[in-house]
Order: C-alpha cells, then structure tokens, then sequence
C-alpha cells in the first residue's frame, strides 16, 4: 500500500479506500461499518490525515498532527461519548462547513452515526446530499441496520469484519517484539478478533488484567454450581454495566471453545449460547439488569 496506515487487519478496505483517493474516484460520504472495537474510527482519522496531509501522509507536518490530535481547521469529529447526537451539534457543523475551506478539504468525522436522532438525521441528510464543494465525510457505525434507508443510500458503505485469533497473534508479534508471549495470546483471545480492541488492551495493561480476572471469574463459577456464589456475583457485576459486556464476551467465547471441543455435539453449551443472546438483547431494552443476569445464572 502507498500510505503507512500502521493498522492491523483490514488489507483490502485500505486497499479499496487507497484505490478511490489515487484514481480520483473518491466519494464525498463513506461509511465505515462493522463490530465496534473493530477499528473503523481509527481508519476513518487515518484517511483524514491523508486527504489533509500535502505530502503523502508523512505522521510529521503540523496538518499530520493536528489532524491526529483533532485540532485541524478543515477537520471536524463528532466522537462517540455515549450520549445522542443532537440537531444543535448538526447545525453546529453546518454552519462550520459553510464557512470557506483553508484546506485541500473539509472532512467530517462521525463515530458511530446511529447516535443521530431522528432530527439530527432530517438535517444532516440535507448537507449530506448537497455537501459544500470538497467536503468529505467519513462515518462510522455497529449497525447499518439501525440507520435510515435515505443515509444509507447516499454513502459508499465500507464492511469491516473481525480476523482470526491467529492472526492477531502473528501482527501483534511483529508490532509488539518485546511483549511477551503469554500476553499476546491473551489479548488475541480476550479482544475476540476486534483489532481496535487488540490494540487497546496490549497497550493498557490494566484493562488487560480486567479481562484476565473476568476470565478466571466466569471459569470459576461454571466450574462451581454454588447458586447463592453466583448471584454475589451477579450482584457485583450488575453495579457495573461497563463489566456486563466483557463478561457475556468472554463467558461465550469460554462456551463456544468447549462446543468446539465437542464438535458442536453438546445441546448444553449450544442452549447457553442462545440464553446470553437473548439476556443481552433484553439488557439493550433497559431490562433490570441483575434481574437478567440473575436468570442467565439459573439456565447455565
């Protein structure tokens, strides 16, 4: 590839995005869709220092860092801070693109666009069809499903998707030489093929020893029975919705290893599989969360 993207995984959605840029094919919005934690807000910040940086991407003129560290004048980012993204922020960012451009272009950046409620979407799908001359956007979300047909229809939708642990493992060597082995297999299996993820727990160590606790946790309660030790735990876990999602990640990677072993043989572990779906779609329709958790423990 022509650009040091320095990005795990992801080899032919660079490629392709590297394809529209040289052949002067580019399209004026993008949407970087995918699994969360996959890296795609990453990409979508790469590809604006790009389009930004007057010498091929060089990681070092002041447009390469500024870009980088979200101060550029032309360069605008919505980050995903868990709350939705209102009409006030749209028009907010209109007004700024109506203003005259000082830079090779005007790009937007919006992480995870399903944010948007359905005002904001009336009025950003008005600049999204008629954008200011050069005006890139580059968007990302979890879930093209959750977005409107009219948004979607006027994008060029990029799918982005988890790699192998194996993978992982290999790229995370050749980038990480001095970390040492015991913990990159760890990280390649707690970031469950998310390179974002890989990327996050190889360099925070203390996010890393989280996961291991929750892991050696989950371990220890589908070897024990003891109903009341669970429900402490369930107790301990529900004060903490942040821990929920870790722990349903890595209790179903730890179930699907076992179905493995078995060749897919065991209705148990297959059962318990379709019980945390269910218990994690409830928990997104604000059901009382030690309620789920607490009849998630019962089934398993």
């Amino acid at each position: 590839m022509k650009y040091n993207w320095s990005i795990i995984g992801h080899e032919k959605q660079l490629k392709n995005i590297e394809h529209d840029i040289e052949s002067g094919n580019l399209s004026h919005a993008y949407l970087l869709a995918g699994p969360n934690s996959i890296g795609k807000y990453t990409v979508a910040k790469k590809m604006a220092g790009i389009l930004q940086c007057e010498n091929n991407f060089c990681h070092e003129c002041p447009t390469c860092i500024q870009v980088n560290k979200g101060s550029h004048i032309d360069t605008f980012e919505i980050v995903d801070d868990k709350e939705s993204i209102k009409i006030d922020q749209v028009r907010s960012l209109i007004e700024k693109l109506n203003m005259t451009r000082q830079s090779q272009y005007k790009v937007v950046m919006i992480q995870t666009l399903e944010r948007m409620t359905m005002e904001a979407f009336n009025s950003f799908l008005k600049i999204l069809e008629e954008p200011p001359v050069k005006t890139i956007f580059i968007l990302t979300t979890n879930d093209v499903n959750a977005l409107p047909p009219t948004i979607v229809s006027r994008v060029r939708t990029i799918k982005f998707n988890i790699v192998s642990a194996a993978y992982l493992e290999d790229k995370l060597r050749a980038l990480y030489p001095n970390c040492d082995d015991e913990t990159i297999k760890q990280v390649s299996i707690f970031s469950l093929g998310k390179t974002g993820k890989a990327i996050h727990l190889i360099e925070d160590s203390s996010a890393l020893a989280e996961y291991v606790k929750i892991y050696h946790d989950v371990q220890n309660f589908l070897d024990h029975k003891n109903i009341t030790d669970r429900f402490s735990y369930v107790e301990e876990l529900s004060a903490d919705i942040s821990k929920v999602e870790k722990f349903f990640n890595i209790l179903k990677h730890i179930l699907r290893s076992k179905l493995l072993e078995e060749k897919g043989n065991n209705k148990k572990y297959a059962n318990a599989l379709s019980k945390i779906d269910e218990a994690g779609i409830l928990l997104k329709k604000n059901v009382n969360n030690r309620l789920v958790l607490e009849n998630l423990m019962l089934v398993l």
